[in-house]
């Protein structure tokens, strides 16, 4: 009974883990109730109109768009939500009204040109000089490289953690052999992925407490998303499963 307590305690774990990071994987892959909630990270646009009009002195009439159909990338004008998911970003005027970018595989976290590209020519210049240049925020290149090596460790660790679970579910010594191992390198994988985004992006919110020339603030606020939270969750519940496993290995007699 106490081997049965054992290896149930280790699939439950194992397969929680994985269902967070199942979750994680969705956020932002569409504006559905469930995907438009979960975000690794969220750009909030909604006071930088005023803090351009602080650096420039100018009103900014159409800086923003309220069509939360106008395409993306466009110039268009800009939205006031941009949350990042692993695989696009999305957009909202409002939520849930927004559109998404177009899919790809391990999506770079790049603020700077999504901003760039949906701020109408006439805002261009200024926006290239009130940014500040010295933030990790408007460093595209630094901001992807590390956001696709943390996702590529996050994605590793999932398939490490669906090995794990489904090794598990039958019973011999060297299936319990297999999920412990991949129990033990999943965990280092959603352990340095997530070490690696979590610096990253919060270099990225050193744009938060940035002013313009009279005092206001500039308006850009970045706030990580519940994805980040539950990748760090799934970490654990992981980590925490290679006992059972490891026991399990060491003492099952079929």
């Amino acid at each position: 009974m106490r081997g049965e307590v054992c290896i149930g305690s280790a699939s439950a774990l194992s397969f929680i883990s994985l269902l967070l990071l199942i979750f994680a994987h969705v956020g932002q892959i569409n504006t559905d109730t469930v995907p438009s909630q979960v975000s690794l990270v969220t750009v909030n646009m909604t006071g930088y109109a005023r803090g351009l009009q602080g650096a420039t002195g100018d009103p900014t009439p159409g800086l923003f768009t309220n069509d939360s159909r106008t395409a993306l990338g466009q110039e268009a004008g800009l939205r006031n939500i941009y949350s990042w998911g692993f695989y696009k970003y999305c957009a909202y005027t409002e939520k849930p009204l927004g559109q998404c970018a177009n899919q790809t595989f391990g999506f770079p976290f790049q603020p700077f040109d999504v901003i760039l590209g949906d701020t109408p020519e006439l805002y261009q210049i200024q926006t290239r000089y009130v940014l500040p240049q010295a933030s990790a925020f408007v460093d595209s290149v630094y901001l992807a490289d590390y956001t696709r090596a943390g996702f590529w460790l996050v994605f590793l660790g999932t398939l490490a953690a669906g090995i794990a679970f489904l090794s598990g579910l039958y019973k011999s010594t060297m299936t319990f052999m297999i999920s412990t191992v991949f129990s033990m390198f999943g965990a280092g994988c959603l352990l340095i992925g997530a070490s690696i985004l979590t610096a990253v992006l919060n270099k990225a919110k050193s744009i938060n407490n940035y002013t313009v020339a009279d005092g206001t603030p500039l308006g850009i606020i970045v706030s990580t998303g519940s994805a980040l939270s539950l990748i760090w969750a799934a970490f654990v519940l992981l980590f925490i499963s290679m006992g059972p496993y490891l026991i399990s290995c060491s003492t099952y007699r079929k």
